[in-house]
């Protein structure tokens, strides 16, 4: 698998409806890039090459040395490619792909934005992934990998079918987001029509503004393993205290993370598990940090543990029934996406997750 970014790391932001709680901690954009590098690092023992095309705004091209340097300590040198320009038009996208794509089947990780953080405990679901779309015929096949709560409802909204393992649901559908896993050949097609001057930084353009039409079979993960680090607000409020904004563990650089688990009252300086939490920190200044237990932290933090402690009071079994309710909100959320109204109603059935859920399992 090739790895692909393509980002400009700016504080500017383009407007959207994103929200999150001003108790919330909100770090620079720089931060929340380094954040989004080191849970892509993981992803290693299954690339071949990272490829990583930046622009830095102005305000930030001061930080290049700094930023190259961290790239640097987080990826195998004969792995890594770092181009200090993003692709904005089609002719560059053309020349990167021209050079790197070589093989047409092999899997590309892409990325066109630089805060959709990779959380899953572990690669097992991005190893199925490279194997599942390695084996469709359909050159147009992808995995969609973040917007997880959206991709349940739309995966149900076009009959998708539970794959034999049970790690995607696969349908049909037509989708150019730059946040997905996708063969070589098929973004190497994008740039053969020449766009001259157009704005062509997010891949997204393709279908809105240029007509382009590619669909395709599309593999939605059975677990969370991307989350948007700004959440979900933008398809209504129901994600807000089911899969709210991310923010950077306190002690994650200091490869310190204290993490507290099963505790009623927040600690600021920890980073709050609960799963019967009726809170979460981005809904009231109380709630905690994430519905998870223990063995949902995330692969990228694990190097960077300090402590874990759990309530005197812990009871392992309620913690999982709790984390799998809260688990299975987030495929049943009401939203409105893709011009979509959906509700709590025709959501895919509890069975479908099974090899995701603890107390199902226990």
């Amino acid at each position: 698998m090739i790895v692909l970014f393509n980002v400009k790391i700016t504080d500017i932001r383009m407007g959207y409806p994103y929200t999150r709680g001003g108790w919330m901690p909100n770090p620079e954009r720089f931060d929340v890039f380094r954040y989004c590098l080191a849970s892509t690092a993981v992803l290693e023992p299954l690339v071949s090459k990272f490829i990583f095309c930046i622009t830095l705004a102005p305000e930030l091209i001061h930080r290049q040395a700094e930023l190259d340097e961290y790239i640097n300590s987080l990826f195998p040198a004969e792995k890594l490619e770092l181009i200090w320009q993003r692709c904005d038009y089609g002719r560059d996208w053309k020349r990167v792909c021209d050079q790197y794509l070589t093989d047409p089947d092999e899997i590309v990780w892409l990325a066109c934005n630089d805060d959709h953080i990779f959380i899953d405990n572990d690669l097992d679901t991005i190893e199925s992934a490279i194997n599942w779309l390695t084996l469709d015929p359909n050159p147009n096949a992808v995995m969609y990998y973040s917007h997880w709560p959206e991709q349940m409802r739309m995966s149900r909204h076009y009959n998708g079918e539970l794959t034999s393992d049970g790690d995607f649901i696969r349908y049909e559908w037509e989708t150019y987001d730059g946040i997905m896993m996708l063969k070589a050949g098929r973004l190497k097609d994008y740039w053969l029509r020449d766009y001259g001057d157009a704005q062509m930084f997010k891949v997204d353009y393709l279908g809105a503004f240029h007509g382009y039409v590619c669909p395709g079979p599309v593999y939605a993960p059975t677990k969370e393993i991307v989350r948007h680090y700004e959440g979900y607000s933008h398809v209504g409020t129901g994600c807000d205290n089911i899969a709210p904004p991310l923010f950077i563990p306190p002690g994650f650089f200091e490869n310190d993370i204290k993490i507290a688990v099963g505790f009623q009252e927040r600690d600021d300086s920890w980073t709050n598990f609960n799963p019967s939490s009726e809170w979460l920190y981005n809904f009231h200044p109380n709630g905690t940090d994430y519905r998870w237990v223990e063995e949902d932290i995330p692969l990228f933090w694990r190097s960077r543990l300090g402590k874990i402690t759990h309530s005197p009071d812990y009871d392992t079994n309620f913690m999982y029934q709790a984390r799998d309710a809260a688990f299975l909100a987030a495929t049943r959320v009401p939203m409105r996406c893709f011009d979509i109204e959906f509700t709590h109603a025709n959501h895919h059935p509890k069975e479908w997750f099974r090899k995701n859920l603890f107390s199902i399992n226990s």
